[in-house]
Formats: C-alpha cells, sequence, structure tokens
C-alpha cells in the first residue's frame, strides 16, 4: 500500500488530470507532476510524455502514479493504467474525505471517488474506475474496471456496469440491470432494460441511438 504523504505523479494533463490532484492533495498525497502525452505542453508542472513519466518513477522521482485522463480516451486510460501494472508502479485509490463509503465497499486499485460519491453496502468497485462528484451506487453494485461514472450517476440495487462502460452526467439505472461492456449512456438517459456491450443509449427511457440525420 502506498503511505499517504507519497509523491503521485499522474499521468495526464486536462481538466480531469487536475481534479485528480485536488483530490490527491486531499487524500494526504503530493503530486510530483503531470504527463502529456505528446509532451509538448509548456506548462512547468509537466514532466514531459507519459515514457518519460515512468522513467522518473523508476529513478525514484515519485513514489505511484495514477492515470487523470477523462473520458475523451477511455481507451487510453485503460492502456495506462494496464502500462503501470506491468511496469510494477504503485497505483493508490483516491477517495475523497467527503465521500460516504460502506464498510463493506471494495475499491480497486487506481480507482477514484470524488467528493459526494456515495457507494452502498457490497459495492464493488474495480480497477482504474472514475467515480465522479455526486454518484450513488446503492447496495450489491458491481462496476468494472476502467469504467467512467459522470457527475450525478445514480445505480439502484444490484447494477451491473461492466469494464470500460461509460455513463455520462446524471444517468440513471434502475434495478439489477447490467451496462455492457464498453456501452455508452447518454447524459440524462433513464436505462430501463439491460445495456448490451458497445451499444449507446440515450433518452428516458433509454433507447439504443438511431443512424445520425
Amino acid at each position: 500500500m502506498t503511505a499517504v504523504g507519497s509523491r503521485l505523479l499522474i499521468l495526464g494533463a486536462g481538466g480531469h488530470a487536475r481534479a485528480v490532484a485536488d483530490l490527491a492533495v486531499e487524500c494526504g498525497f503530493t503530486v510530483a507532476g503531470f504527463s502529456d502525452r505528446a509532451g509538448g505542453t509548456l506548462r512547468p508542472d509537466v514532466v514531459g510524455d507519459d515514457g518519460e513519466a515512468l522513467g522518473l518513477l523508476r529513478a525514484g522521482r515519485a513514489d505511484a502514479a495514477i492515470v487523470g485522463i477523462g473520458n475523451s480516451a477511455l481507451a487510453r486510460r485503460a492502456e495506462l493504467f494496464d502500462l503501470l501494472k506491468s511496469s510494477g508502479v504503485a497505483t493508490p485509490q483516491l477517495v475523497h474525505p467527503r465521500a460516504s463509503i460502506s464498510r463493506s465497499c471494495r475499491i480497486g486499485d487506481g480507482s477514484v471517488v470524488l467528493a459526494g460519491g456515495v457507494l452502498g453496502a457490497g459495492v464493488e468497485v474495480g480497477d482504474n474506475v472514475v467515480i465522479y462528484s455526486q454518484v450513488v451506487a446503492e447496495h450489491d453494485c458491481r462496476i468494472g474496471a476502467h469504467a467512467y461514472l459522470s457527475p450525478g450517476v445514480i445505480l439502484s440495487g444490484a447494477v451491473i456496469v461492466e469494464s470500460g462502460a461509460f455513463l455520462g452526467a446524471g444517468a440513471i439505472v434502475l434495478p439489477a440491470l447490467t451496462v455492457g461492456k464498453g456501452a455508452t449512456v447518454a447524459a440524462g438517459a433513464v436505462v430501463t432494460a439491460h445495456v448490451p456491450a458497445g451499444l449507446t443509449v440515450i433518452g428516458m427511457p433509454a433507447r439504443a441511438r438511431g443512424p445520425a440525420a
């Protein structure tokens, strides 16, 4: 386990990375810097591209790392996390002090829970999951690795969100339903039936998105 006070490197340098940095400080970590995929930014806190970031970790200039890429590059999030794990880099979970987490909840490596998140009894959260502010996941929900839950998402009891799924802001999933691997639930959608893997659903009730006009 990575000790509080450790130097944490954040892979990514956009808005989500800044949110993760703020969360890391709230959790007692020191932010050692950011990486940028292209390494082209002039910000002084960006240490270089992702490869250079791994070099800093190997050189002992940071103690741990976390993926700070947002919903615009979900596949890249998973790729970077797998690279960190295969390189033996510590990937701590970050849970905001003002999140409400059941004692029986389990949260995987590299996952983040922002302020106001509520995880109920028996909830299981996989690795590298993003749970944004005001997300509610009630009892016995299972959230797979690399899933991304935007602000205000509500998962009623016993919902399964499979790996790599994306739920937009304010989406609601009714009890005991499954959102399949890599599926997308649009902002504000209300899911009343299982969502197959890879499908995008929109609306209230949620339906498969039709072809563009």
